[in-house]
């Protein structure tokens, strides 16, 4: 049944955007012809509108986390970090810096730690729907001002634009459903409001979100924050980012053989896990491979098939890491190794998770070690 479900999520989160494109696509013909345009002049005002679009997308990529932020504060949560495209705005040291971070799939997120110490307590439909909630008072705003102004066209077609770009952002995130393999808002507060396990994981994720951003490490956190039943929903992105921490949590102290073991854990779970989750494990598995196996056709195989996924997601400090040891560990290519170094110590100057960097740090530090240990054996 779960993977009926899945099936029909997938096909819904692509068929809503061309359905939705395309209202989009039939407004703006619509608004041209009963604005009396000559034929010479119809890809002209196309082109107008595909312009007014994409500024409208933004604007409303803005107020939609703006909108997170807004209700978040609202319901007593804490700003963690605010991020448009690669751009992060993050509190470090009590000073608002500006840093670069990206997640495919993702064009803006907002970050925050609820303050409450019981996530029974925690006040969810707010902060998870304040997005939506800013994208529909924009959209009804914008048709407002277009019924009330005197008639200009350039303006008129930008507010046009504006109304259905909000409405096409609130149904994209307020309908539950999995966006190129992440969970939108409606997904994961009707996740929350089902299920006991993913309000306790959604919770846990931004405190342990929270932690990771002030600079603490995984192997520094409480293990108890990571145990997961076995037997409990791990299609459910919000359940599986817990487990995938706890892998994380286990490599962080050099037990590579129990982070391993979640790793595999979770891959016995696809294709119900989001495909995001499933790269980032097998990323760790290549990882595990470099350092401890000899079989190179293994690691081979499976640095081939994620080498488009490690392109894609190049901006991560920790993918980085893992170029870094498949050059010096695998290739035994120092030159490309240590240009990555170079490439990874550049990066942790402007990424926004003090927590990671720390982390990646020392596995930097431990894939060196490794190198250092065979060539002198």
């Amino acid at each position: 049944m779960e993977k009926i479900k899945e099936k029909g999520n997938n096909k819904l989160s692509f068929l809503l955007p061309i359905i939705v494109g395309g209202v989009i696509g039939f407004i703006g013909a619509i608004y041209s012809i009963v604005s009396n345009i000559e034929l010479d002049s119809i890809f002209l005002d196309v082109g107008i509108i595909l312009i007014f679009c994409l500024i409208t997308f933004f604007l409303h990529l803005i107020l939609h986390e703006g909108g997170h932020l807004i209700f978040g504060l609202l319901s007593n949560y804490e700003f963690v970090s605010f991020r448009v495209g690669s751009f992060t705005l993050v509190k470090d040291d009590n000073k608002f810096v500006i840093k670069k971070f990206k997640i495919p799939g993702t064009g803006g997120q907002c970050l925050m730690i609820p303050k409450v110490d019981n996530y029974e307590d925690c006040p969810y439909i707010l902060y998870n729907l304040g997005g939506v909630i800013m994208n529909i008072l924009a959209s009804v705003f914008c048709f407002m001002l277009y019924g009330i102004v005197p008639p200009n066209k350039l303006f008129d077609t930008f507010l046009l634009c504006s109304t259905m770009i909000g409405i096409f952002s609130a149904i994209l995130n307020g309908i539950p459903m999995k966006i190129s393999g992440i969970a939108n808002d409606g997904y994961n507060l009707r996740s929350i409001l089902k299920d006991n396990l993913a309000k306790y994981c959604f919770y846990t994720q931004l405190k342990i979100n929270g932690l990771l951003y002030k600079g603490i490490n995984f192997k520094d956190m409480d293990k108890k924050c990571f145990e997961i039943d076995d037997n409990a929903d791990f299609s459910n992105p919000l359940v599986t980012a817990i487990k995938t921490w706890e892998s994380n949590y286990y490599a962080c102290n050099k037990d590579f053989q129990k982070a391993k073991k979640c790793c595999e854990f979770l891959l016995n779970y696809k294709p119900t896990i989001v495909k995001f989750f499933e790269n980032e494990l097998k990323c760790d598995l290549l990882f595990y491979e470099i350092i401890s196996s000899e079989d190179e056709n293994k690691i081979n195989n499976l640095f081939m098939e994620l080498k488009p996924y490690i392109k894609v997601t190049n901006c991560f400090i920790a993918r980085k890491r893992l170029l870094y040891a498949y050059a010096l560990l695998f290739e035994k290519d120092l030159p490309k190794a240590e240009k990555l170094s170079c490439e990874f110590k550049k990066a942790i100057k402007t990424y926004p998770v003090k927590g990671e960097i720390s982390a990646e740090v020392e596995m930097m530090d431990y894939i060196l070690d490794i190198y250092k240990n065979k060539v002198s054996s």
